[in-house]
């Protein structure tokens, strides 16, 4: 009996911290992330990945959503991954179908900070070579408008 009593105020506490948290321990919501990168024309570049999972150094998500220009305004899809080193950095890779409403696909790979912001190289005669490069930024997703 005396086990019970000292063990009361631990299942009350416990009580009190799964209440305080909803009933459950959650993780975390997918996202929509949003990127842009500038054209060199006055417009921009920009991809929007919907859903995206949390990223922990040593792990990987999936990449899914879509690609338009804020020039030509035709939407194409796009997938891939993003992995997370130990270093916090995220390596991108991807590839957009854009033959769908216009002349070729390309893909887009390289390494970024935490927030998928930095400079990526595109390959758009698929070669597998590197034909420029792209200087990624996140943007507030409620800031577009998807066409």
């Amino acid at each position: 009996m005396k086990f019970v009593k000292q063990f009361v105020p631990v299942l009350i506490g416990l009580g009190v911290v799964i209440a305080m948290n909803g009933g459950v321990a959650r993780a975390a919501k997918p996202k929509d992330v949003c990127i842009v990168a500038p054209t060199g024309g006055g417009g921009f570049n920009t991809f929007v990945m919907k859903g995206v999972e949390l990223l922990v150094p040593g792990g990987a998500v999936a990449l899914q959503g879509i690609y338009f220009t804020t020039g030509s305004q035709r939407l194409a899809p796009l997938h891939g991954t993003a992995a997370m080193g130990s270093d916090g950095r995220i390596r991108i890779g991807f590839f957009v179908h854009s033959t769908a409403e216009s002349l070729n696909d390309f893909t887009v790979a390289g390494v970024t900070d935490a927030n998928y912001a930095g400079t990526v190289s595109f390959d758009n005669d698929g070669d597998f070579k590197p034909n420029g490069t792209l200087d990624m930024q996140q943007v507030d997703c409620s800031t577009i408008v998807i066409p």
